[in-house]
């Protein structure tokens, strides 16, 4: 018997899904000081986690309608200022409360986990320009003098291990002493 799929797929329209990224004025340590991130180019030198400097391939940037943002207040996670990240953007958290639950130095937590978290908090959507800085392999940047971002790699390949939801969710409780703001899961 053979089938006939000519009706068995529907047209569809691509969808253009958020650039998970950084906004304008976020600082990013580079061999020539801190500099917004809207200012890198290709081939410019980024700080990266693991206390080396790696070249940026390429900086995706996009302009976005109705974007979710996250805004977390300098002093959250080593930040010296206020920065806002868009929802799908991972944040680098370590310590203690990472090893017992995850028995890892180091996770990556998704910003729409960080409701409540010292301040952190979703602000209205908006229209916004996200950057995205490329390299050969993912690496977590060094933003706002102590916040590590994540920028994903060329390769595909995940070298960290990134939460959902509910584990970021348990992680930053047990950080917060059980004083943790409202979960938007809910």
């Amino acid at each position: 018997m053979l089938l006939s799929h000519h009706t068995a797929f529907a047209r569809f329209a691509p969808v253009d899904l958020p650039l998970a990224g950084m906004t304008s004025g976020t600082l990013l340590e580079t061999t020539q000081g801190w500099a917004p991130v809207e200012q890198l180019r290709a081939g410019d030198r980024v700080a990266t986690g693991d206390g080396g400097f790696r070249a940026v391939l390429a900086i995706e940037s996009r302009d976005q309608e109705d974007t979710p943002l996250w805004h977390v207040p300098g002093g959250t996670f080593g930040a010296c200022s206020n920065l806002l990240l868009t929802e799908g953007q991972y944040l680098a958290v370590g310590g203690r409360d990472c090893r017992r639950l995850f028995g890892l130095p180091t996770v990556l937590v998704p910003a729409g986990a960080l409701a409540g978290f010292k301040g952190a908090r979703r602000i209205e959507p908006a229209q916004v320009r996200t950057y995205a800085p490329r390299f050969t392999t993912e690496e977590l940047v060094w933003a706002q003098t102590g916040l590590r971002i994540l920028c994903p790699g060329t390769d595909g390949e995940p070298h960290y291990k990134r939460l959902n939801y509910g584990q970021a969710r348990a992680l930053l409780m047990m950080m917060a002493d059980g004083k943790l703001g409202a979960d938007l899961a809910a």
